[in-house]
């Protein structure tokens, strides 16, 4: 019969000398490091201070403060435009009408090289 008080456990587990020098390598790992950077990089610990602040861009866009009414604003000089009468292009000739108007002009005349009905 097995004996209920008999307590066993896991033989193939890591063993606690192997535990403790990971540990103490850890450790030493730890407290080494930052004594050893300075050594290696010298540089690091010089305090680095600018020799002036920094330029602040002159061609930055500004900041949006009201976004909705500058979309609106927007929107709405593009509706203007598009329902008016204007030049595109003087030098070359090219005049913009409004979007209904060239429509029209379209629907009469047609496309040059295009099928007509």
């Amino acid at each position: 019969m097995a004996d209920i008080n008999h307590v066993d456990y896991e033989r193939s587990d890591v063993g606690i000398r192997l535990v403790g020098w990971l540990a103490a390598g850890l450790a030493t790992f730890v407290v080494v490091t930052p004594l050893v950077l300075p050594i290696l990089f010298p540089s690091s610990t010089k305090p680095i201070t600018p020799a002036s602040r920094p330029a602040i861009r002159s061609n930055a866009p500004p900041l949006e403060v009201n976004p909705q009414a500058t979309l609106q604003a927007t929107r709405q000089g593009e509706a203007q435009i598009e329902r008016g009468y204007g030049w595109a292009d003087r030098g070359r000739g090219q005049v913009r009408i409004p979007i209904d108007r060239a429509v029209d002009i379209l629907l009469r005349k047609g496309l040059p090289g295009w099928p007509s009905q």
